[in-house]
């Protein structure tokens, strides 16, 4: 059955990108090389060993051929615009080291972007030779720079901002350990991608890879650079081996947190030596620093994802981003950069928006982190197969987190607030599936249905909502199943053959509903920056709220407020069991008001009622396997 929509489908935030609030965007991730092939001509570059590419674009070991000519053809049709998508997030787009003999499987590609080999060029295989319009760009890296240049400009005339994942912990496999002493890279010996990590001193014989066939070279750049007519103090830092640990691997040190995880290679990738005391510390920061200015001021590029947070020292983030913002000035008010730190913990992840010398500074560190927490217990409440569903308790309590208290008695996540007047609360990351091992929210067993219910509470919930690529089709990944730590939900979306059309995921339910919740967040203010107050959970005790899990997000006044119900359960439920219902606490003005539904995302129909008295008892309806969105309205309206 189709949702019932109160709202206009089209309502937009009235001002530009960069005048808006982060906390008023909506966020998008995409992997490039996967949503859309509109270039051709790049997927097998110059030199590059054709095998990297599947044509079939089945491999997703290998190149799809996804571009930003792809995103840019999505841009100027208006895609993102209609589905209310205000900030795009893509995966690297650096040139990368094109293929590695040992990562997590065997043979890869770097198609994804994590496997960095030049900071200050564009891969060519998201770049294009011509422009929109036709005009050839210059041969090299400032041509591929400038096609990136006008990738941003062109969001920016749609009112998208730009975020750039960007990796400061590894370079991709760009040297190789010459385990027998010959001076060739033997591509074939597991041994010289990867030695086992040697926690007292390094391995000596690391050399620089050249194979130009798959960019295996020495990391860039390795000296000054001018890149659109702009002078680059860059000094070669990245390209001098003594930058880099050179202590090979452990794969234990993946989950470890006593220190390993931040000195070992990750896989086949070098890792920079970060710790505060190294000969290169403050050369490595600089350079990073002078990078990534360059993308933010030159480029025009709206904010940036830090990848691998947890695997570098916390003081080479502290250092990165107070110089950063100096250098950046006054902008750095316009400016996001959050991190990944792949843990469910929240004294883990709020670590990183404090300084490591708290408590002398208060400041933030990254302004914001992408709440995995979040992301843990959303998954336990609807990531279920069939008609099953899980407590809402963990969710709750996870959401209530993120104003608390750690133990030690400083507040898990940074209050402070940065050069925006926001601090890292207001501006964590709500998500609910990626990329990572975690993978596609939507696996084997898991309904369309139960897709579109987790999206809604994502763009209902606190912090800036974050989308990820194919989530508006609802893209199943008919190869995983729950539990499973994989990667193979990074399937192209918009396939040569057989994939979906663009007309068909415009149509479908999800893109209606996500278009809807945007504008439904942009046309009532307390859906992206009211406070959260928990009103009621599945009690456990009956069936009459069994999968319920309601809510109210409000204004600092109490005067404003929405309340949002979602039901998991395949039967209507209530905000109620027995003698006991939801109430509206004290400090919301809700004396003369009335709860009406204005949306319900889900199998629907949305409740028919005149208005339920917000000041009383709140047995608010919401049907079989939907969430409904009330506004407190004056009884008058």
């Amino acid at each position: 059955m189709r949702s019932a929509i109160l709202i206009p489908l089209l309502v937009t935030l009235s001002f530009t990108a960069h005048a808006r609030s982060w906390s008023d965007d909506v966020m998008y991730f995409v992997m490039t090389d996967r949503f859309h092939d509109a270039d051709p001509a790049n997927n097998q570059p110059p030199g590059c060993d054709p095998a990297l590419n599947d044509p079939q674009q089945k491999d997703i070991s290998r190149y799809l051929g996804g571009d930003l000519r792809g995103l840019e053809n999505a841009i100027q049709a208006g895609y993102f615009n209609d589905l209310g998508v205000t900030a795009l997030w893509l995966t690297p787009v650096v040139k990368n080291v094109w293929r590695s003999g040992y990562d997590l499987g065997g043979w890869k590609t770097g198609y994804h972007g994590y496997w960095a080999q030049d900071w200050l060029d564009i891969d060519p295989h998201l770049a294009s030779r011509v422009s929109l319009t036709g005009e050839a760009y210059p041969a090299g890296a400032d041509g591929r720079m400038a096609h990136y240049r006008d990738f941003v400009k062109l969001a920016h005339s749609k009112g998208i901002k730009i975020i750039q994942d960007v990796v400061l912990n590894h370079a991709g496999p760009v040297f190789f350990y010459d385990m027998n002493g010959d001076g060739r890279f033997d591509v074939k010996a597991r041994d010289e991608w990867v030695q086992p990590f040697k926690q007292d001193g390094f391995h000596d014989n690391a050399v620089w890879a050249d194979l130009p066939q798959w960019n295996a070279a020495r990391t860039q750049p390795d000296g000054p650079r001018e890149l659109l007519g702009t002078a680059i103090a860059t000094r070669g830092v990245l390209s001098q081996l003594d930058s880099y640990g050179r202590k090979g691997f452990s794969g234990d040190s993946l989950g470890k947190s006593d220190g390993e995880e931040m000195m070992c290679d990750f896989f086949s990738l070098r890792d920079f030596w970060t710790a505060p005391d190294g000969a290169h510390f403050d050369a490595l920061v600089d350079e990073f620093v002078e990078i990534h200015h360059f993308y933010l001021n030159t480029v025009g590029v709206d904010g940036l994802r830090v990848d691998t947070v947890k695997h570098a020292h916390h003081e080479y983030w502290d250092a990165f981003t107070a110089r950063l913002r100096k250098r950046l000035g006054p902008a750095a008010a316009d400016k996001l950069i959050f991190g990944e730190i792949y843990d469910g913990s929240p004294a883990v992840l709020g670590r990183y928006t404090w300084r490591a010398d708290w408590p002398q500074h208060t400041e933030p560190s990254l302004d914001s982190v992408l709440d995995f927490d979040f992301c843990f217990s959303a998954r336990e409440y609807l990531r279920h197969p069939g008609d099953r569903y899980g407590s809402p308790a963990a969710l709750e309590k996870a959401l209530l987190t993120r104003t608390a208290d750690a133990p030690d008695g400083r507040p898990f996540y940074n209050p402070n607030p940065g050069a925006d007047g926001l601090n890292a609360r207001q501006k964590m990351i709500t998500f609910i599936e990626n990329h990572d091992g975690l993978n596609r929210f939507r696996v084997k067993g898991v309904s369309e249905l139960r897709n579109r219910l987790a999206q809604g509470l994502v763009m209902t919930l606190p912090g800036i909502p974050c989308l990820y690529y194919g989530t508006e089709f609802a893209l199943p990944d008919h190869e995983a199943e729950i539990g499973w730590d994989c990667e193979t939900g990074r399937m192209m979306f918009f396939k040569n053959k057989g994939g979906p059309s663009v007309r068909e995921v415009r149509n479908s339910h999800s893109f209606s509903e996500i278009s809807q919740l945007a504008a439904l967040r942009a046309k009532l203010p307390v859906l992206r920056t009211g406070s959260l107050i928990p009103l009621w959970m599945d009690s456990g005790e009956g069936d009459e709220d069994d999968g319920v899990f309601a809510f109210a997000r409000a204004g600092e006044d109490g005067r404003e407020f929405a309340v949002v119900v979602i039901n998991a359960s395949e039967k209507p439920r209530v905000t109620g069991i027995g003698s006991h219902a939801a109430r509206l606490p004290a400090s919301l003005q809700s004396a003369g008001r009335i709860l009406r539904p204005v949306l319900v995302i889900g199998s629907g129909p949305l409740p028919e009622t005149p208005g339920i008295n917000a000041a009383e008892e709140l047995r608010l309806p919401v049907p079989a396997s939907s969430m409904v969105v009330y506004q407190a309205v004056p009884v008058a309206e």
